[in-house]
């Protein structure tokens, strides 16, 4: 291939071999990187904590200070609890009595979600424990005040009625203790420890008070009921002795005959069972009337479904059934020895296969109606519906029993009538004292078995004990459960860290300015070359200064390459330099053009040192200022504005060189000139092409310093009479769209753009990406030198 040479003869370097393809240009110390908008590297968010660690801090400083100190200022609270046993079956005496109508009333099995209910809800538990807390000026053993729940308002106390209120709502709650436990945690609330437990050790004690005061309720109605039955009947039967006596003594009536003593016994007996099934009759239906009262203030519609009887079908079985006793009864009073007898006659086995059958019958016919009764579509699991659940339940079978001794009590009067008729057939005399026979027997037989009901019923009243114990009464507590301060303070930490996190990954997913030349790549966009941020540098060695004076020139601090030659942007300068001259290997750059996106992202102080390191390369460089809107270049050199390329424009004489020569050895620098109204027409204009035509033939390079692409029309115009354009991206400032719309206006005029020069890039802020640009950007001054400066 042939060798380019220069206007001057002489012969350019090979190029190196990674560069002998003209369509890339390639900086070795570059590597590939994750495009933007991709899955984030280990690298890539180090480098986003870095860059946005001072948003992180001020997230965590703004979450975390509020939350510390409103979690400082908040008052500690103590918890403390007490633990309930409840038996779920009565373990009392009344556990143990008979099974019989009068006893089944206070055997049941109670629901864990009714006592919670009563815990929680009930105003009357509630009440109690608050009429003690209203009296109280301090917690009792102790000297500590009640300050929490017995507090003042305005100054007055405050009620039992607000105490309660206050202790449902803010200090107590009761929870299960597990699943399969019968327990239930009575837990109490404040600011004092001592308080704490106090309360619920009240609560406790006043629950287990009020399950035994409510067990004893239902007895102790049962057994005042009989106590009246047991007086009267007191009463009754003296009556009914004398009444005897008097009639014997005044008639002159000797006993009964055998058989009128049997029947008389016969019907005095029914007459007793008669008498008991009305007072079982009585009893029941005073607990349904209860158990309907308590229904009806949980659920005032339940009226119509507790009015309603059992089924036609389980009353007209319980009639029969009744019958067939009453027939049995009979019988057995006439031949004792069949009652408890395995073998007896057919037609007595007969009835009780009969009984037997129709008792299964109304088992079946009961569980059926009570699943009708009960809906089973209730909504919800809560405690008041399983209280209503299990008042209903107990509601349908009590009206189920009071139906069957409704209907033995009806059989039983028709069987007495029957004997009655039996009576009336005894002469006046005898039927006179067997009615007054009959009468004090049935009294003799129910005064007994009233006693028996009473004497059960006292007994169970007597050994009801409560069904719920306390097996663990609560103390107080050592550590405060609230505030957690240590959790708090690292929950707070940690919701700011995050959402600073969050915040600079954001920022930088939607900042859309040039960092890195990684960044250039990525956008697809080729990187000719980058230079290290010089305010180091200028600080260092010239004090901040924007200006010093150098051969009586006051030359602009930037221009680096002249004025420290071993620092590390003029090495930088340099690459560039060998950039340039292998980007075509096959086409000679004569002229340059270097422009930028926007204003304020050094085009200006990149050509000037570019034209420096240029003519240090032994070739002959022209530097022409064709910014005619904002000129610098003249300030760069300390040189005057004029004149300059408008007045090379406007003249007629032949462009001298010479005149334009600098203290730089082969360095020529042209100026703006004058102010030009009309830029853009100039350098369009032939006058341009025809000067720089006439530049070609003295110099080996021209650099023109264009205005930037987007603010004027200027620099695409003079991009068409050049060899190579390089567009100067500003790290931390350019915007990737402002720099695509300057490359698409740069080629739709065709164009020959080589590469994006990244300037002003800070190592120290690659944070991540530092290890990669340390080496050849991180140091002051180049490898092998130390500082070295112009002297001034």
């Amino acid at each position: 291939m042939t060798m380019p040479t220069t206007n001057s003869g002489s012969t350019l370097p090979a190029a190196p071999p990674h560069l002998q393809d003209p369509s890339v240009v390639q900086d070795p110390i570059y590597y590939n990187s994750l495009s933007r908008g991709a899955a984030l590297g280990i690298r890539e968010f180090y480098d986003i904590l870095l860059r946005g660690k001072w948003i992180i801090l001020f997230a965590v400083m703004a979450i975390a200070v509020p939350v510390t100190i409103y979690t400082m200022i908040q008052p500690r609270l103590y918890r403390s609890y007490s633990l309930l046993l409840i038996h779920k079956q009565d373990e009392s005496l009344a556990s143990v009595l008979p099974t019989s109508p009068g006893a089944a009333f206070w055997r049941s099995e109670r629901n864990l979600g009714n006592e919670l209910l009563v815990l929680r809800q009930s105003e009357a538990l509630a009440d109690t424990v608050a009429r003690v807390l209203a009296q109280l000026d301090a917690i009792p053993g102790t000297e500590q005040r009640a300050l929490t729940i017995n507090r003042a308002v305005n100054g007055d106390r405050l009620g039992y009625k607000a105490i309660g209120l206050l202790l449902q709502e803010d200090y107590v709650s009761a929870n299960l203790e597990g699943a399969d436990i019968d327990a239930i945690r009575v837990t109490a609330v404040s600011t004092i420890p001592v308080e704490a437990a106090f309360i619920a050790n009240m609560y406790a004690r006043a629950f287990v008070h009020l399950t035994r005061e409510s067990s004893r309720a239902s007895m102790g109605a049962s057994r005042v009921f009989l106590q009246g039955q047991v007086e009267v009947q007191n009463d009754r039967l003296e009556e009914l002795d004398g009444s005897v006596r008097e009639f014997m003594a005044r008639e002159g009536a000797i006993d009964l005959d055998d058989a009128s003593r049997r029947l008389v016994n016969q019907v005095s007996q029914l007459q007793s069972q008669r008498d008991i099934a009305l007072v079982d009759v009585r009893m029941k239906q005073a607990t349904i009337a209860q158990l309907e009262i308590e229904l009806s203030a949980i659920e005032p519609r339940l009226a119509e479904f507790v009015a309603s009887g059992a089924g036609r079908e389980i009353e007209l079985a319980q009639e029969r059934v009744a019958e067939l006793r009453g027939r049995l009864e009979t019988i057995y009073l006439r031949n004792p020895e069949l009652r408890d007898a395995d073998t007896a006659p057919e037609d007595v086995q007969a009835l009780r296969t009969e009984v037997a059958q129709l008792n299964s019958r109304i088992s079946d016919l009961t569980q059926q109606y009570l699943e009708e009764a009960i809906p089973v579509g209730v909504e919800g699991n809560s405690a008041a519906m399983n209280r209503i659940t299990s008042l209903r339940r107990q509601l349908a079978e009590e009206r189920i029993l009071l139906s069957g001794l409704e209907a033995q009590s009806s059989v039983l009067g028709v069987r007495i009538g029957q004997y009655e008729g039996q009576l009336r057939a005894l002469p006046r005399q005898s039927i006179r004292l067997a009615q007054l026979q009959r009468d004090r027997q049935s009294a003799v037989r129910l005064h007994a078995a009233l006693e028996e009901r009473l004497n059960e019923a006292q007994i169970a009243e007597q050994s009801e004990l409560g069904y719920a114990e306390i097996v663990r009464s609560a103390a107080p507590a050592v550590i405060p459960f609230l505030p957690n301060r240590r959790r708090n303070v690292l929950l707070g930490l940690m919701l700011g860290l995050g959402l600073g996190i969050a915040l600079a990954v954001a920022k930088t997913r939607l900042d859309n300015r040039i960092h890195l030349p990684d960044d250039l790549r990525d956008l697809g966009f080729t990187a000719i070359g980058t230079i290290p941020n010089m305010d180091k540098l200028v600080a260092q060695d010239f004090g901040g200064a924007e200006t010093i004076v150098s051969d009586l020139r006051t030359i602009d601090t930037k221009l680096v390459v002249l004025l420290s030659p071993m620092a590390a942007a003029s090495e930088s300068y340099r690459a560039l330099r060998t950039s340039i001259q292998f980007c075509r290997p096959d086409v000679v750059i004569e002229t340059v053009l270097v422009t930028s996106a926007g204003p304020a992202e050094g085009k200006t102080v990149t050509a000037s040192n570019l034209a420096v390191v240029m003519a240090q390369g032994w070739r002959r460089v022209l530097l022409v200022d064709a910014d005619f809107r904002r000129p610098r270049i003249h300030k760069m050199f300390g040189m005057s504005r004029e004149p300059g390329l408008v007045e090379l424009l406007f003249q007629e004489e032949s462009f001298d060189p010479e005149g334009y020569a600098t203290s730089i050895d082969d360095l020529y620098v042209i100026p703006a000139g004058a102010h030009a109204p009309n830029p853009s027409e100039l350098l369009g204009s032939k006058a341009m092409r025809r000067l720089i035509a006439g530049f070609r033939g003295s110099f080996d390079v021209i650099i023109f310093d264009a205005p930037p692409v987007l603010a004027a029309t200027d620099a695409v115009l003079l991009s068409t009479q050049c060899d190579a354009t390089i567009v100067v991206a500003k790290a931390g400032e350019t915007k990737d769209y402002d720099l695509q719309h300057a490359y698409e206006d740069l080629e739709s005029v065709g164009a020959t753009v080589i590469g994006t020069l990244l300037n002003s890039f800070d190592v120290s802020k690659a944070y991540g990406y530092k290890y990669k640009y340390q080496y050849r950007y991180g140091n002051t001054y180049s490898y092998g030198h130390e500082a070295h400066k112009v002297e001034t």
